[in-house]
């Protein structure tokens, strides 16, 4: 497929088709959110070990976006 944005907006797509499916019945932890929600509440540091993995993604998603290498001056 030469189209990688296609690629990726049916992966994610699917992804968000499925959980959608899924949050129409009862909340019996078959959602994405319902499950992490559920590793989060089990583990004593769950609330700081999933704000520690978020802000970690987030940071590591920017960097890898906005690459000091890949930006052209204008």
């Amino acid at each position: 497929m030469k189209s990688p944005a296609v690629e990726w907006t049916l992966g994610i797509g699917y992804l968000a088709f499925l959980d959608y499916v899924r949050a129409r019945g009862e909340a019996d932890g078959d959602t994405a959110s319902e499950v992490v929600r559920e590793l989060v509440a089990r583990h004593p540091i769950g609330r700081p070990a999933f704000a520690a993995v978020v802000a970690a993604g987030a940071y590591a998603f920017h960097r890898h976006i906005v690459n000091p290498l890949n930006i052209k001056e204008t």
